[in-house]
């Protein structure tokens, strides 16, 4: 199942008709090493996020990056910089777990969960679980994060936000 879901997402990203064979290029040495670098990076993008350090986040995320947001909608890193101004992005607890890792030439995917507690909002205080998919492209000599798509579990992402899905029957 894990590599059927490895494959499907390999697919998605890179639209590689052969995808086993580009897994098998990466050696297990390789992707532990860039996996050390995306979680470093990882933990800058939280870190800047929380401080609201735009600049830190311009060298981490591609001028091009889109999120398929928990909230139900597709945001532009504009737009996401905007979602931060705007106090949507205000965490009082992040935890992060890694289910899947892995590398395809310039292009790392991660796969997993985090339980988050948003400061503010409509669901303030209570704890939430979303899945989350993180796609990094290799450039020049560092790995910037050039797509995120992330789902709330068992609740109406828009409803986090303010903004229920209309089409979703509660």
């Amino acid at each position: 199942m894990k590599t059927a879901l490895r494959l499907a997402a390999l697919v998605m990203v890179t639209g590689l008709s052969h995808a086993t064979d580009v897994i098998a290029q990466t050696s297990e040495g390789d992707t532990a090493s860039i996996r050390a670098q995306i979680d470093a990076n990882n933990r800058a993008v939280g870190r800047a996020i929380g401080i609201r350090d735009f600049a830190a986040l311009e060298t981490l995320w591609a001028p091009e990056m889109v999120v398929n947001s928990p909230g139900n909608n597709i945001l532009t890193r504009a737009q996401v910089f905007q979602s931060i101004r705007d106090d949507k992005l205000a965490y009082s607890s992040v935890k992060t777990a890694s289910d899947d890792f892995f590398v395809s030439k310039d292009v790392a995917v991660e796969m997993g969960h985090e339980d988050i507690v948003m400061s503010n909002g409509p669901m303030a205080g209570k704890p939430l679980i979303r899945r989350y998919t993180n796609i990094w492209q290799k450039r020049r000599a560092t790995w910037v994060q050039i797509a995120r798509q992330a789902t709330y579990v068992g609740i109406d992402g828009g409803a986090v936000y303010g903004h229920p899905d209309p089409a979703l029957k509660p």
